[in-house]
This record gives structure tokens, sequence and C-alpha cells, in this order.
């Protein structure tokens, strides 16, 4: 089974990759011989699959160094197959992400308890916004000081802060179910059931009123 490419032409590598999902390789065996014995064994040259297998999941950890000028020399990357600066700008990028969302989601909160003016924060949800805030500026200094890997974990703390906060059943019931839908939900039940026992109550007064006058006579 071969695979091939837009050019029309048989990949050499005879493997593709999903993005966010996976890769994958497909090995060929030779042609059987017709009346050859079965089961046989075949010898796979790992070290080519392995080098496919290192180059996709580089891919997918979003490793890529194609772009960089062709005659820049860089040293081969060992047995664990990234570099140590290829980790620091997978940890840039990471960060910048987090950074971003939880910044985005903080404000996303903001604007919606802005909209419903007699919401109530407990003290769980300020604690999460609180430490996302010092989570986000405490990133911003380590990176300011060098440190991404540190800068990076507190980055990762920052966006589960914010999004817990965001996120937290006691908020979801008030953003979802607001007063004036409960109202608008509530009297058209209740309205017609609270009719009867008004005009009870006007009747009740008029039966102590002419009570009242007929002990006083």
């Amino acid at each position: 089974m071969l695979l091939f490419g837009v050019a029309g032409k048989p990949l050499a590598s005879n493997a593709f990759l999903s993005p966010r999902w996976g890769g994958l390789v497909l090995q060929n065996v030779p042609r059987l011989l017709p009346n050859t014995t079965l089961p046989q064994s075949f010898t796979v040259n790992m070290q080519v699959v392995m080098s496919v297998f290192l180059s996709q999941l580089r891919l997918l950890l979003g490793i890529n160094t194609k772009e960089m000028p062709a005659d820049i020399e860089r040293d081969p990357p060992g047995m664990s197959g990234v570099r140590d600066w290829e980790v620091d700008v997978l940890l840039r990028q990471r960060a910048v992400e987090n950074l971003v969302t939880a910044t985005q989601t903080l404000q996303s909160l903001a604007e919606l308890l802005k909209k419903i003016s007699n919401i109530v924060i407990n003290d769980d949800v300020g604690e999460k916004v609180k430490l996302a805030t010092e989570s986000i500026e405490q990133a911003h200094l380590l990176f300011s000081e060098g440190d991404m890997k540190k800068g990076f974990l507190m980055s990762r703390q920052g966006l589960t802060a914010a999004e817990q906060a965001f996120f937290d059943p006691s908020l979801l019931a008030l953003l979802y179910f607001p007063d004036d839908q409960k109202f608008a939900i509530y009297i058209p039940l209740f309205l017609p059931i609270s009719i009867p026992v008004i005009l009870s109550l006007k009747h009740l007064k008029y039966f102590f009123r002419r009570d009242a006058k007929e002990k006083t006579a």
C-alpha cells in the first residue's frame, strides 16, 4: 500500500499525520512467492520507522524548524530528539497562549459580572480570580528574568484558575438564569393563583369591619 502526495508521486516515508490526533506509518512487506509456508517473519528497519515517528511527534508538539534560514547550522537533537532551545521556544509559545487565554477569560468574566448588578461573588470565586491575576503577573516577571520553565508553569496555573472561576457552578446558575428570566417564567404561573387570594383578602377585610361594627353597636 502506497501513499501519494499532492504532486501525485508516492511519499518516501509512506506515512501521514493527522493534526492533534497522531500519525500513521504504513509498512509494506515483500510479495510472497507461491506455495510459501506461512507464517513468515520479516525484519523491519526500525531506524527508518522511528525517524518518521520522531518527525511526526515534533510536529504534533509544535516543534517546527523549517522556517529557519538554511545557512544556520544546527546541532543534532541527540537521543531526546529535541534541542534545548526548541524546548524554550515551545515553552514560550505555550506560555503566551496560556497568558492570552487567561487574560481574555478574566476580562469576559468581568464584563459578564457588570451586566448582572445583583450577582454575589463567593469567597471561592474571589480566591480563584486573585490567584489567576497573581499567577499572570508572576509569569511575566519570571519570563523577564529568563526562567522559562517556572514562567510556563505559572502561566498554566493562571489559566487553570481563570477557567475555574469563569465556570464556577455558583456563577453559571446566575449567568444562565438571571432574575428577569425567573420573573418572566414564574409570573404567568402565580398570577392566576394570586388573583383569587387577593379577592379573598378583600372579602375578609369587609367581614372583619362589619363584625367590628356589630360589636360596637
